[in-house]
């Protein structure tokens, strides 16, 4: 008797997102800094930076959880503040930072 195997389903992202939650995605071009060695399921933080002779960082996204990460960039769960935060400080030219938060 063989055993017949059942297939995977795969959860799609949007099925993974906390209720009331986005996925944004945050490509490398976007960041001033390198994305830290990260995994799905990981907590950062967003900073916002304008870069020049009047410099300044602005917390953009507080507690957003990775969803996936590669090359390219990186995908994160935001609430609606920080989804717009991030969305008006590029739309203001800034550049963002990733800040892995500790899991102690």
């Amino acid at each position: 008797m063989g055993g017949a195997t059942t297939p995977t389903v795969q959860v799609s992202l949007a099925e993974s997102l906390a209720p009331s939650t986005w996925a944004m995605n945050l490509p490398v071009a976007w960041l001033a800094a390198p994305v830290p060695r990260v995994r799905t399921g990981d907590v950062i933080d967003v900073l916002a930076v304008r870069q020049g002779d009047r410099a300044y960082a602005v917390p953009v996204a507080y507690a957003a959880r990775v969803m996936a990460a590669d090359e390219r960039g990186i995908v994160l769960e935001l609430d609606e503040e920080g989804a717009s935060a991030i969305a008006i400080a590029r739309g203001g030219g800034m550049l963002l930072v990733p800040l892995l938060r500790s899991t102690r």
